[in-house]
């Protein structure tokens, strides 16, 4: 049995930008994000051949099943028809700190937690990089979703990064080392609140899409945003005011991107906590419901809290290691293969 945990992730600046319908066009595409200390995690084991089914799946719902076709959840039914033979019965089991469909990432951390666990459990020692291009194509050509490249690559990678995209799909990341006291006073002022619904990340973005054409402008104002976000991180002389005043102009920018990616509602939660003293902020992912992020100093956050009472406080805390096998049980060198998964 195998236990992979990755992270979840929050962005700042570029998205949009990591979207293969824009980069491929030979456009400039680059996300600014950090993940987070919450996770996704999967269990996955050979389930022994004693059972009257050969698979069985546990998310939202139990599944137990004789074959890949018959498996609903379609990233597992993905994944073991593409790498695994039908006389190999697998049991996976999800669980996740934060709710799915929330702006996070958790799809994409799913898919790679499920590529680390299952070429682990066969003892095959994946990096970084091959896991995030590997759920890269599980999701974009294989189940033919309509998501961007960001999600895969943080999950798989971890940390505060920098991630460009070029026309021909490859991506750089480039993590940024910020020193402690600016890296604190970010971690600070980020405040995350769960606005208490769900939303099809997929449907958004296909409206997104589709109007990619007409808002030329504004995706290349979101990518230059990602410059200048690095900056302000890097220059100790800037204050990290600046970098909430510029998610506040990243935010005004996104929601012209299509009506769907936000409402009254998000839009009165938002305006409610800038009055309370959070200088900006955005709602996380492709819009319309989950997670609202606001950097608020932190002599105002009791009032932003207060403001916001009817959400739910979610508090953070950066991550640095990505995706990471966190228990090996099988009958090979588990020593080796843990030293191993550690620094793949």
């Amino acid at each position: 049995m195998i236990i992979v945990r990755s992270p979840l992730r929050v962005s700042f600046f570029g998205g949009g930008t990591d979207h293969p319908a824009w980069f491929e066009r030979g456009e400039p595409g680059a996300v600014l994000s950090t993940t987070i200390d919450k996770y996704v995690y999967v269990q996955l084991r050979r389930l022994p051949a004693v059972f009257d089914f050969n698979y069985r799946i546990a998310w939202g719902m139990l599944e137990e099943v004789a074959s890949i076709n018959e498996i609903k959840h379609p990233v597992v039914r993905c994944v073991l028809k593409q790498f695994a033979s039908e006389d190999a019965g697998y049991e996976v089991i999800y669980n996740a700190d934060l709710p799915s469909k929330t702006g996070l990432g958790s799809s994409s951390a799913f898919t790679v937690s499920l590529l680390h666990a299952y070429f682990g459990n066969l003892g095959r020692l994946c990096s970084k990089p091959f896991l995030a291009r590997e759920a890269i194509r599980v999701e974009q050509q294989l189940l033919l979703e309509t998501v961007g490249c960001q999600d895969q690559i943080a999950a798989a990678y971890g940390g505060l990064n920098r991630i460009d995209f070029a026309a021909n799909g490859e991506h750089r990341v480039k993590p940024l080392h910020i020193n402690a006291g600016r890296r604190a006073e970010l971690e600070g002022g980020l405040m995350m609140f769960f606005t208490g619904f769900t939303r099809s990340a997929d449907a958004i973005e296909k409206k997104k899409v589709a109007r990619f054409d007409d808002r030329t402008e504004e995706l290349r104002n979101l990518y230059a945003m990602v410059d200048e976000g690095e900056q302000i991180l890097f220059d100790t002389r800037r204050s990290m005011h600046e970098f909430g005043e510029l998610l506040h102009q990243a935010w005004t920018i996104k929601r012209r991107l299509d009506d769907s990616v936000s409402n009254d509602m998000i839009d009165q939660y938002y305006q409610t906590a800038r009055q309370a003293g959070a200088i900006g902020g955005k709602l996380l992912g492709a819009g319309g419901g989950g997670f609202l992020l606001m950097y608020v100093p932190q002599d105002r956050q009791a009032d932003v809290k207060a403001a916001l009472s009817d959400l739910t406080h979610v508090p953070l805390r950066m991550e640095q290691n990505g995706t990471a096998v966190v228990l090996f049980n099988p009958d090979l060198d588990t020593n080796y293969l843990m030293a191993r998964a550690r620094v793949s």
